[in-house]
């Protein structure tokens, strides 16, 4: 069976319409909370109010572009994303990332005082196999059916609304094979991408608390883990 090296860590915290009145100092003091982690240029948008409140205000990154951030009225995402570092396994980036992302969680807590009513961890994997996925994901997940045999991309989604601890979430699962490397490159018949979200279900008048934040982050490296061992029969 296949490793599961990281490609993306994305998480996500769902916040109440941010007024940003002071952009600059906004994102001098999450590079402060980080140790000035992110030194690369940063990217502050001046928009109406009126814009959609989807669109980022402030993008922030390292020099490298491995860590980013994004903050906008609705949404604090933080990502690591290295793909040029495929040997990278979770157990290797899961303590630095998580020490990065409540940095995060306990500056908007502490010091703007953030409403949180939901929150999201997507990771993606990139892995190689011995053979082309594609035969391997049609004979685990299709088995007899020989109408996909032939498929040069197969994509598996599937959503389920469930429990992790206490928190109920949704936990998508994607699958795909036919990948390619990047725009204009071959695709790679060998390459299987894996893809876990888990968020929680929109709920009115939920406020997560700090010491709560923490612990869905924690539990959803676990939950993941568990997954992916669930189905592949190895763990991320």
């Amino acid at each position: 069976m296949p490793t599961f090296p990281i490609q993306n860590i994305q998480g996500v915290l769902f916040i109440q319409n941010f007024a940003f009145r002071n952009k600059l100092l906004i994102a001098s003091k999450i590079n402060e909370a980080l140790n000035n982690l992110f030194d690369g240029d940063p990217t502050i948008l001046d928009l109406p109010p009126e814009a959609p409140p989807e669109i980022p205000r402030i993008h922030l990154k390292d020099h490298n572009a491995v860590y980013s951030l994004n903050f906008s009225p609705i949404r604090i995402d933080f990502l690591y994303s290295e793909p040029g570092k495929p040997e990278k396994m979770l157990k290797a980036l899961s303590d630095a990332y998580l020490n990065y992302l409540f940095k995060i969680v306990d500056l908007i807590k502490s010091e703007y005082h953030l409403p949180t009513p939901r929150m999201a961890l997507v990771l993606k994997t990139l892995s190689e196999m011995e053979t082309e996925s594609g035969l391997l994901i049609h004979d685990k997940f299709l088995g007899g059916n020989l109408f996909f045999k032939g498929a040069s991309k197969l994509e598996i989604h599937a959503l389920e609304k469930t429990t992790m601890k206490d928190y109920n979430i949704n936990r998508w699962f994607r699958i795909r094979t036919g990948i390619s490397a990047g725009i204009g490159l071959p695709v790679n018949e060998k390459a299987l991408s894996v893809e876990v979200d888990i968020n929680t279900i929109p709920e009115t008048d939920l406020d997560f608390d700090t010491e709560k934040i923490k612990d869905f982050y924690k539990s959803c490296l676990d939950f993941a883990r568990q997954n992916f061992l669930s189905c592949f029969g190895e763990s991320l």
